[in-house]
């Protein structure tokens, strides 16, 4: 079931349908589309809710852009998507200066700063510059040099080409400050982890500048951010000591369901990574899920133990194909798998056959059963329906077509056969003796009396 959400557009009620969620720095935006024909994104700063924007373009070069072009991106329903929407579904849309005034409150004007370069696509960049400018001007009258540093550097990204920016970088004040900003030292972080973040975050195929960002998010208790962080990492370059951090996190915060959803999306992206094939097979056999097991079977870059097909093998014996929407049609692409194990593949195609007799003739079902007879050649139960397709047209051989579509459990198929075969030899108790077995299977008791009475009748006539 899709996500929904609402927000609040003035007097105006939006229901919104939730698509994705890009993770990129200390943002998170989310893509929504709204039953007004619109496409919403809303804003978090980390996981704080912003505000709520309408669009039809998004902007080059824009937050909102490079985070759905260098962030990390999860498609709805996603459980990290969950968890930020598990305190709230509703949602206002404010205007930009409503919007200053709010997080004027809730953030450090350093964060407030960067929190206005966000809302590029929404509000002119002439309004968003004098607005953080604003904020340097605050520091500098307060003779807070420092910050006044802090905040050149996101103008400096924001609108590098802005006269003032220029003019203000050659200022002798804070060229003292460009000796902390050559190398992401202890010390920048310290002094502004915004800008370091936003630097290691470039850099974070170097190990050194990867293990440093996560130790600046740990700092910060953002473990969402982190998980997002290892799950980009594994992704690009598994590893065992990736893949034992983002497991460390998922089980300190997530529910198991959860935790295996997300190693869901991981396996999306990183399907070649083994102990994860091995940890999703494993939950899948754990929780008889087979549907969601046999597209990994049948994965070429999955590789299967002996233990853990024995496993599967008896998984899929027991599977009760008419619980949920069960697409039989792809799974004699699973032959392989059963190759030399004849009595597993026995047992597992009499549960096949038998369901797809009810939507298809023997014609089909022996073209289907092909993949498997090339693998483990002509096994009793291919055998059958060879047999059974055979009979199809054979006025004579009705009685052992209606006594196999009987063992495959298609009643009402066996009982056309041997209706005809009672009508072509009607002194022959055999196809009535089998009526009134089938009508007894069916609960149809009287039906089932009737024909065993008439077998009675016509045994002693014969006698």
């Amino acid at each position: 079931m899709a996500a929904q959400l609402t927000i609040m557009d003035h007097k105006h009620t939006v229901q919104a349908e939730i698509e994705r969620m890009a993770v990129f720095l200390q943002g998170k935006i989310v893509e929504v589309s709204g039953d007004d024909g619109r496409l919403w994104y809303l804003f978090f700063y980390r996981n704080q809710y912003l505000n709520a924007m309408p669009t039809t373009k998004i902007k080059r070069g824009s937050i909102l852009a490079h985070a759905f072009r260098d962030g990390i991106v999860f498609k709805a329903p996603d459980p990290l998507i969950r968890i930020l929407f598990q305190a709230n579904r509703n949602f206002k849309k404010i205007s930009f200066d409503h919007l200053t005034g709010k997080i004027e409150k809730l953030f450090t004007p350093h964060e407030t700063a960067l929190i206005a370069t966000f809302f590029e696509s929404f509000v002119p960049k002439r309004k968003l510059f004098e607005y953080i400018q604003s904020i340097f001007y605050e520091y500098r009258r307060n003779g807070q040099l420092l910050q006044c540093a802090r905040i050149l550097r996101i103008l400096t990204d924001f609108a590098p080409k802005q006269s003032w920016v220029k003019q203000i970088s050659r200022d002798l004040n804070l060229i003292k400050y460009e000796k902390l900003y050559r190398t992401v030292s202890p010390e920048l972080i310290q002094k502004d982890s915004l800008y370091a973040e936003k630097i290691l975050y470039k850099e974070m195929n170097d190990e050194a500048s990867f293990q440093k960002l996560v130790n600046l998010l740990r700092s910060q208790n953002r473990w969402l951010d982190e998980t997002v962080l290892w799950i980009r990492k594994m992704e690009q370059a598994p590893s065992d000591s990736g893949y034992s951090a983002l497991l460390d996190l998922l089980d300190g915060h997530l529910a198991v369901q959860d935790k295996m959803a997300v190693l869901e999306n991981l396996y999306s992206r990183a399907p070649h990574y083994q102990p994860l094939q091995e940890d999703l097979l494993e939950y899948y056999l754990k929780m008889k899920q087979p549907e969601k097991l046999i597209p990994m079977v049948l994965d070429p870059q999955v590789q299967l133990g002996g233990e853990q097909a024995e496993k599967i093998w008896k998984m899929l014996a027991s599977w009760n194909l008419d619980e949920g929407d069960v697409d039989i049609e792809p799974l004699n692409r699973l032959a392989p798998f059963f190759a030399g194990h004849p009595a597993q593949a026995e047992t597992f195609l009499e549960k096949c056959i038998t369901h797809l007799f009810r939507n298809r003739d023997t014609s089909y079902i022996k073209e289907w059963l092909l993949p498997f007879k090339q693998a483990l050649g002509a096994l009793p139960v291919i055998r059958k329906v060879e047999q059974m397709h055979g009979m199809a047209d054979d006025p004579d051989r009705q009685s052992a077509l209606g006594e196999l579509y009987f063992e495959f459990g298609q009643y009402e198929k066996a009982i056309e056969c041997f209706s005809w075969e009672m009508e072509l030899k009607g002194n022959d108790p055999n196809p009535v003796k089998w009526l009134s077995k089938i009508y007894h299977e069916l609960g149809m008791h009287s039906e089932s009396k009737a024909y065993r009475n008439l077998y009675i009748d016509m045994e002693k006539r014969r006698a």
